[in-house]
């Protein structure tokens, strides 16, 4: 082991060596995110994540969370993350269409680091594949799927279909990835003409599905924390592709 190339650069340069993406995550408690992350990522690539507290999806939660950004941004500072990841859907949904840039700006003027939204990148991914009729499978509850629903379509999509797994956000933790699959698929053949299917919530178990829904539908899928870290990975000048987890990263050259 002492001698392979992935030690040597652990040894040398620690395990972020590649590049450290800082994440302010909504959720108070992290399984399904980060176990999500490191499916994914790259060696070399490190997730270096706070919470902001949010403790179940209401809009009083939401609310609050968003209210403890600033402070979280200081904090994550002081660890120096190559950029920073602002998570969530309900954080930019809830707060209004537009929110996501007065939310970014106050986050990179606290913390001095290059940030963007969860939902921007998700939103980028899209249009990077003229996405415009979308399907949308989220843990949400329906109250605010609607709220979702109304940033995706003021963003410009037409969204044909949304639904949520009926979970508490607890519940996520314990969610088997079938539940995930079976809801994209529900989701994409109730909206008939969708040319897009996109899972909103980063901690929604659901990345081992992209590739396989991708092939079973004929259609582009992504999901939250999938976007994000191509987002990032781009700003981080890492263009090495992903095999397995569908074709955004597995085009990210």
């Amino acid at each position: 082991m002492h001698g392979t190339e992935d030690y040597k650069s652990l040894f040398a340069g620690g395990f972020g060596y590649r590049g450290r993406i800082g994440y302010l995550s909504p959720g108070i408690v992290d399984e399904t995110l980060s176990a999500q992350f490191y499916r994914m990522a790259p060696p070399g690539v490190t997730l270096v994540r706070t919470s902001l507290e949010l403790r179940d999806v209401t809009i009083d939660e939401v609310n609050a969370a968003v209210e403890r950004t600033q402070a979280a941004a200081k904090e994550l500072a002081y660890y120096k993350p190559d950029c920073i990841v602002f998570g969530g859907s309900p954080t930019v949904a809830v707060s209004g269409y537009g929110s996501d840039k007065t939310i970014v700006d106050m986050i990179q003027k606290a913390s001095g680091i290059k940030a963007f939204a969860a939902q921007a990148a998700a939103i980028e991914a899209l249009r990077k594949y003229g996405a415009n009729k979308l399907a949308v499978a989220t843990p949400f509850p329906d109250n605010v799927n609607a709220i979702v629903k109304d940033f995706l379509e003021k963003s410009g999509f037409e969204v044909l279909s949304i639904d949520g797994l009926k979970v508490s956000y607890r519940g996520l933790t314990l969610m088997p990835l079938r539940e995930t699959y079976e809801l994209g698929k529900r989701c994409f053949e109730v909206a008939k003409h969708a040319d897009a299917l996109y899972f909103a919530g980063a901690p929604q178990p659901c990345v081992n599905n992209i590739e396989p829904l991708e092939k079973e539908l004929g259609t582009f899928v992504i999901s939250s924390l999938q976007a994000s870290l191509w987002k990032a990975l781009k700003l981080l000048a890492i263009e090495t592709p992903i095999n397995g987890y569908g074709r955004l990263l597995r085009e990210l050259r």
